[in-house]
C-alpha cells in the first residue's frame, strides 16, 4: 500500500492552501470596486452599497435648497463622533430627524451620507 503522507505530498497541499488563502483575502481587494478619491472617503466608507447609496441620494438632493457638501460632512462627522452610524439612525427615527425622498423615508444621518455619496460620484 502507497502511503498518502510524502514529503511530496505536504508541500503540494500546503502550497495549495497557502494559494486559496491568499486568494480569498487578496480576491476581495481585487474584486471590490475602486473609487476615485474624495474628500469624504472616510464617511463613505461606512456606506454598504455606495452605488446604491448614491441612487438614493440623488433622490435626496432635490430636498435641499442649497446642499454645501463640505457643511454637511463636517455636521456628519460630529453626529458620528461618537457613536455608530446604526445608533445615529436609530435615534434619528426615533426623535422624528427623517427625510422624504420619492417616497422613502430615511433617517436624515443616513440620508445626507448618501447625497455625499451622490455628490462624489
Amino acid at each position: 500500500m502507497k502511503t498518502l503522507f510524502t514529503r511530496r505530498n505536504v508541500v503540494i497541499g500546503a502550497g495549495g492552501v497557502a494559494v486559496v488563502a491568499a486568494a480569498g483575502v487578496g480576491g476581495h481587494y481585487l474584486l471590490h470596486k475602486r473609487y476615485a478619491p474624495s474628500p469624504y472617503d472616510d464617511l463613505l466608507a461606512l456606506l454598504d452599497n455606495r452605488d446604491g447609496d448614491a441612487q438614493l441620494g440623488e433622490a435626496v438632493l432635490p430636498t435641499f435648497d442649497d446642499f454645501d457638501a463640505k457643511k454637511v460632512a463636517q455636521d456628519v462627522r460630529g453626529r458620528l463622533a461618537h457613536s455608530t452610524l446604526a445608533d445615529v439612525s436609530v435615534a434619528d427615527a426615533r426623535d422624528g430627524r427623517v427625510l422624504e425622498a420619492k417616497g422613502w423615508v430615511i433617517p436624515q444621518t443616513l440620508g445626507l451620507l448618501c447625497a455625499l455619496a451622490a455628490t462624489a460620484g
